[in-house]
């Protein structure tokens, strides 16, 4: 069976990269940026990151399953795929590491005040404020304790952390770490000094962290957040955070790139990056190599990935 795959999107390697991994799987790519390069009718998979993909572009496409170069696949149109009977796949776990770092590394941002301190430095001062934080001894909420929850908890652990955490499922990893559960989201936002969010971003979770639970952090709380800019209620976090409630490092906004005009950008006491959280060469290395292995699985009916079938 010949394989092939449309491809909408850069997927952060050289394009000869992406060509020899997916010749050496008998896979032939075709760009769609290229106009020179011609298409093929119903190719194998649209290979996509995040670019909202509509049903229309689907159908017109047709191919045979969407291949996400991504772990989130809520940009893709699930009820086309269903409907047109279109297979999707993910890449889970391809930057566990790489976003557990940068939640650490927000975290201590804020805590050290690392971006004040760079700039106060550049413009010839030397005191920056009384002095920052130390992780050791904090108390760390989890919020979700999937594969990228738990490693991010185990690197708080390793700077002296008390763990506990808040999931849909309790995780015996999550326990062997010495992490407790509390019962409510709420629970875990009024006692914990940082917290920092893992849960998917889904029709169940969208909007999931808002007034109710923003409210329980401490001012001295700093929330983290590394996973989907739509877990939180944007507008309510931005409110929040100008009113100093607590502090933040956020990657992750509810719409990117964020509006240079949105009120998150001038927010006092928080620390912001553009979504690299996933962005390292390693990752993003494991990320092509597992893509078009989901190709070459669907084409022996595995379903190792799938995402459409749990929806």
């Amino acid at each position: 069976m010949a394989l092939s795959a449309v491809i909408t999107q850069g997927l952060g390697v050289p394009k000869e990269v992406v060509e020899s991994l997916a010749k050496e799987r008998g896979i032939t790519v075709h760009w769609q940026e290229d106009a020179t390069d011609p298409k093929p009718s119903e190719p194998t998979a649209l290979i996509m990151v995040n670019k909202k993909t509509s049903g229309d572009f689907l159908k017109e496409l047709s191919p045979k399953m969407v291949a996400v170069a991504f772990t989130g696949y809520d940009a893709v149109d699930m009820a086309a795929c269903k409907e047109q009977k279109i297979a999707v796949y993910n890449v889970p776990a391809y930057s566990t590491d790489s976003v557990a770092e940068l939640a650490i590394g927000l975290t201590l941002a804020v805590y050290r005040e690392i971006p004040v301190s760079n700039q106060s430095i550049r413009e010839g001062k030397w005191v920056v404020s009384a002095g920052g934080t130390e992780l050791k001894g904090k108390k760390v909420g989890i919020l979700g304790t999937g594969a990228i929850g738990i490693r991010t908890a185990k690197l708080f652990k390793a700077f002296g952390c008390e763990l506990i955490g808040w999931s849909r499922s309790e995780k015996k990893a999550f326990k062997d770490l010495g992490g407790t559960y509390v019962k409510t989201k709420k629970d875990l936002f009024a006692t914990a000094d940082v917290v920092s969010l893992h849960v998917p971003c889904n029709k169940h979770t969208i909007g999931c962290v808002g007034e109710a639970e923003l409210s329980q952090l401490q001012p001295h709380a700093v929330l983290i957040n590394v996973g989907r800019g739509g877990l939180v209620q944007q507008e309510v976090l931005a409110k929040m955070l100008h009113a100093k409630k607590f502090r933040a490092g956020l990657d992750v906004f509810a719409k990117e790139p964020v509006d240079p005009k949105d009120s998150i950008l001038t927010a006092p006491n928080c620390v912001l990056t553009p979504h690299v959280a996933y962005k390292t060469t390693e990752a993003l290395a494991r990320r092509v190599q597992v893509t078009l292995d989901n190709i070459v699985s669907f084409s022996k009916g595995s379903d190792l990935n799938r995402v459409d079938t749990k929806e």
